[in-house]
Parts: structure tokens; C-alpha cells; sequence
């Protein structure tokens, strides 16, 4: 029965549309590569039949990358691993000189830290900044990269003590904010 289709699909001619070429831009293509060049192919190292929905989970867990993961089965027991960024911050930025632009553009740059991108923990900048006390903490900025990407950073902040999560001031809690909320 098998080879009778086979036999059958190979009579059939081309129609004239059939044919016909179908272009596709190459800005598509070039989307589509960058967002593969922060990828990894791989395989797991074993012959048993492994949960993929599990390794996924504890892989993000273990590599501390969340989100920023994106795992998918591309057949024949191979898996991308895409990383995107971690914080949003896109991993060719991950250096000191962007953590002082960053740091500056926050407030007066006291030290840059890149331990954790050399090290086994998850890869992020800490910048330690002076910030008037009287504005609010910033949650996060835009950066524009030397290429005109625009991306979101979000900022984490140590060891806070005093800050009201009403009016983003250090100093005072929320319970004692006199702004109207």
C-alpha cells in the first residue's frame, strides 16, 4: 500500500505555480541568526529515555537562568539551548566598561564586579553606586548598545534597609510614607 502512494505522488507533474520561485528576504534570515548566536547544541549523555519537561526544569534551576533559558528538542536526541540575556542585559555587554556606563548613568561609580561572569554563578554585573538618597531608586533603565539595540535592564539592589516600596525612597518604610499612595 506504502509503495503505491510513493508510486502515485512520483506520476504527478508540477503545476506552472508549483514552480514558481518563492523569495524570502534576507532581513528575516538575519533576524533569525541573532537570535541563534547565543545558542547551544547538544545531547544528553545517556541511553535511557530521559523526562524532557524535567531536564529542562532543573537545568534552568541549576544554571540559574529561568527564562532566560529556552530549551527545544530539534530531533534526533539533540536540544538547543537558547540564552537570551540575564537581567536583560545581553551577554557581549557583560564587561566592566558597561558596567561603568551603566553606573554612571545611575550615579557616582565606586567599583564594578565581574567575579560572577568568571566564576559558577549565575553571570551578572554588580556595580556599586553613590545615589542621592533624596530621588528614588531607579528599577531599571533602557540601554542602547553600540549597534542601536535598545534593551531594558533591570536593576536588582543588596543589602536595603529603610526603603519604602511606595515612593521608592530610602529612608522611611511604607507605613510611614507621607505620599499619597
Amino acid at each position: 500500500m506504502e509503495f503505491d502512494c510513493i508510486e502515485r505522488l512520483q506520476r504527478i507533474s508540477l503545476t506552472s505555480e508549483e514552480g514558481e520561485i518563492i523569495k524570502v528576504h534576507s532581513d528575516y534570515r538575519e533576524k533569525a541568526l541573532e537570535e541563534c548566536s547565543l545558542s547551544l547544541i547538544g545531547r544528553f549523555l545517556t541511553t535511557k529515555l530521559i523526562n524532557s519537561r524535567a531536564a529542562k526544569s532543573l537545568l534552568r534551576s541549576v544554571w540559574k537562568f529561568g527564562q532566560d533559558l529556552r530549551i527545544s528538542d530539534i530531533g534526533d536526541g539533540l536540544f538547543q539551548f537558547k540564552f537570551t540575556m540575564l537581567w536583560r542585559l545581553p551577554f557581549d555587554l557583560m564587561n566592566v566598561e558597561v558596567g561603568r556606563d551603566i553606573g554612571g548613568g545611575i550615579g557616582n561609580v565606586l567599583e564594578v564586579d565581574c567575579k560572577a561572569i568568571t566564576s559558577d554563578q549565575a553571570p551578572f554585573l554588580r556595580v556599586r553606586v553613590e545615589v542621592p538618597l533624596s530621588k528614588p531608586l531607579r528599577r531599571g533603565a533602557p540601554i542602547l548598545s553600540p549597534e542601536g539595540d535598545k534593551v531594558w535592564v533591570a536593576f536588582q539592589y543588596e543589602r536595603l534597609q529603610g526603603l519604602c516600596f511606595n515612593c521608592g525612597i530610602l529612608g522611611h518604610e511604607l507605613k510611614t510614607c507621607t505620599r499619597p499612595i
